[in-house]
C-alpha cells in the first residue's frame, strides 16, 4: 500500500475541492463529531442497480440483490491488492500504527436506497429517477485525523509509482488550486414545493391511526418529499450547509448523472473487531434561539413519554435486527434515549450493541437489518406495506444507506435522511416522523419542519 503525509487543513473541504476534478469524487464527513474525514475518487469498478437491472463497468459483475453484489465488489477487489505497505521517499515516512488506525484503505463504497430490494419477505418499493443502488471499488484516497491533526494520501499497489506521484502532487496542487471556485453557483430557479399536500397529509396520519388502531402496527414512519428547479452545483452550498446541520454522517457524492448530499445525524450499522453498533434515533425538538429557550426544548424533549415510547419501539425492532447474526446474549443497550444535539435540532438517540456471530457475513448482517427500523417502523414488514400503500411519493434514496466496508473489515454507514438529491435541473428532498396514537398531524409536520425547514430556507437564499 502507497501511504504519505499530507498538509492538515481544518476541514476537508479544500481536499473534497481537490478530487472535484477526479472521477465519483466522495466525500465522508464527520463535520467535528467524529475522529475521520474519509475522500476518495476514482473507483476501479462500479455497479448501478436501475429498473432496468445492475449495469457493472470494470469487472464482471453478479446477479443479485444489492448486498450480494457489494460483497462480490469487495471479492473482486481484493483480488487487486497486493504487496506491502509503502511511504513516499518524498514524504514523512508514515508508520504502519498510522497506516492501521485509517478507516479505509481500499473497499467498497455507495448507497443503496430505500427503494432497493433487501431481504427476503419484504414488499417491493418504489423507485425515482435515481438508481436504487450505486457501488463503487475505491483503492485511492485521502483521510485527515481530526484527533491528531494529520492527513494522509494513501493507494494501493495496484498504482504503479509514477502514478502514485502525480496523484499525491494532484491532491496538493488541487487543494491549493480551488477549482470548485469555477463551478457555476447553485440557485433555485422555483421555490421548493411540498408533495403532500396539508389535507392528504392530515388524512394520511388520520389512517394511521385506524391501523394502529386496528392492531396492524404500533409505529408508522410517515415521510414526504420536497421539491424545486435549480441551476448550478449543489457543492457550492455544502459548506453552508454543514455548518446549519453540524451532523455527524456529512456526505457528498458527484456521480456522472447528479449529486447526492447528505447531513445524516443517524448510524445505521457499524462493525470494527466484530462488534455491531447501530444508533437509532426517534424524538426530535427544533433548536432554540437562545440558550434559555433552547434547555426548555431540550427539557421537553427528554420528559416526553410520547418521544421515549417511539425510541423504545425501535430500540426493541433493532435488538430484534442485530440478533439475528449476533452472538447469544450478545446485544446490549449501553445508553437509551440519550439526549443529542446537531445544529437545527435536540434527538433522542440509543446506542445498540452485539457481538458478530464466527459465521456471519457482514453483506447478511446489512441486508437483514436494511432498511433501518427507525425509518419504517413496527412490526418492519407491515408498516413497509402501509408505507407504499399511502406514501404519495417514493423514497427513493432517502432513508436508504450510505456506507463504506474497508477490505481490512471495517464497516460505517448511515441512513439516509437530511438528505438531497440534484438530477437533470431538479433537486429533492424529504423529511419524516413516526407516527403513534399520541401523534397529531399539526406536531408531525411541523417536526418535519424542524428537520429539513433550515436546509430549505438557505438553499432558497441566493
Amino acid at each position: 500500500m502507497h501511504l504519505a503525509s499530507l498538509p492538515w487543513q481544518d476541514t476537508p473541504l479544500p481536499y473534497a475541492n481537490a478530487l472535484l476534478t477526479e472521477r465519483w469524487p466522495l466525500l465522508l464527513d464527520s463535520q467535528g463529531a467524529g475522529r475521520w474525514h474519509i475522500l476518495v475518487a476514482n473507483p476501479r469498478a462500479t455497479a448501478v442497480l436501475t429498473e432496468a437491472g445492475w449495469q457493472f463497468d470494470g469487472w464482471p459483475g453478479i446477479d443479485g440483490d444489492s448486498f450480494a453484489v457489494i460483497a462480490a465488489l469487495q471479492v473482486w477487489g481484493e483480488a487487486l491488492k497486493s504487496g506491502q505497505l509503502s511511504a513516499s521517499e518524498a514524504n514523512t515516512a508514515p508508520t504502519k500504527t498510522a497506516a492501521s488506525e485509517l478507516p479505509f484503505m481500499s473497499g467498497v463504497m455507495g448507497y443503496v436506497g430505500y427503494a432497493a430490494p433487501s431481504e427476503h419477505g419484504l414488499p417491493e418499493r418504489h423507485g425515482d429517477d435515481w438508481p436504487l443502488a450505486t457501488l463503487a471499488y475505491y483503492d485511492q484516497g485521502i483521510a485527515l485525523d481530526c484527533e491528531t491533526h494529520e492527513a494522509w494520501v494513501w493507494a494501493s499497489d495496484a498504482m504503479s509509482a509514477a502514478e502514485w506521484q502525480n496523484w499525491q502532487q494532484r491532491c496538493v496542487t488541487n487543494s491549493e488550486a480551488k477549482p470548485a471556485a469555477k463551478l457555476e453557483a447553485f440557485q433555485l430557479k422555483t421555490p421548493f414545493q411540498a408533495l403532500t399536500t396539508q389535507q392528504r397529509y392530515a388524512d394520511d396520519i388520520a389512517h394511521i391511526h385506524e391501523l394502529i388502531r386496528a392492531g396492524d402496527c404500533y409505529q408508522v414512519n410517515y415521510t414526504q418529499a420536497y421539491e424545486a428547479q435549480h441551476s448550478g452545483r449543489l457543492w457550492t452550498r455544502y459548506e453552508e450547509l454543514r455548518e446549519l446541520a453540524r451532523a455527524p454522517y456529512g456526505a457528498y457524492w458527484a456521480l456522472p448523472w447528479g449529486e447526492l448530499l447528505s447531513l445524516s445525524p443517524e448510524q445505521f450499522i457499524g462493525i470494527n473487531d466484530r462488534t455491531l453498533t447501530t444508533r437509532p434515533i426517534k424524538g426530535t425538538r427544533a433548536r432554540g434561539n437562545d440558550s434559555e429557550q433552547d434547555q426548555v426544548e431540550a427539557s421537553a424533549l427528554t420528559a416526553s413519554a410520547k418521544d421515549m415510547a417511539e425510541n423504545i419501539m425501535i430500540t426493541d425492532l433493532l435488538r430484534n435486527d442485530l440478533s439475528k447474526h449476533a452472538r447469544i446474549g450478545s446485544v446490549s443497550v449501553p445508553e437509551l434515549c440519550a439526549l443529542k444535539s446537531f445544529g437545527q435540532v435536540h434527538h433522542l438517540v440509543t446506542t445498540i450493541t452485539a457481538t458478530l456471530n464466527s459465521d456471519a457475513t457482514v453483506a447478511e448482517v446489512l441486508r437483514d437489518a436494511f432498511p433501518g427500523g427507525s425509518i419504517t417502523g413496527a412490526p418492519k414488514k407491515r408498516v413497509m406495506e402501509i408505507i407504499e400503500a399511502i406514501e404519495p411519493t417514493a423514497r427513493g434514496v432517502y432513508c436508504g444507506m450510505l456506507f463504506y466496508w474497508d477490505a481490512r473489515g471495517r464497516v460505517d454507514s448511515s441512513i439516509t435522511i437530511r438528505t438531497l438529491a440534484a438530477k437533470d435541473g431538479v433537486v429533492r428532498t424529504w423529511a419524516g416522523g413516526g407516527i403513534t396514537l399520541d401523534s397529531t398531524w399539526q406536531a408531525e409536520y411541523e417536526e418535519c419542519w424542524s428537520k429539513m425547514g433550515g436546509v430549505i430556507e438557505a438553499l432558497s437564499k441566493p
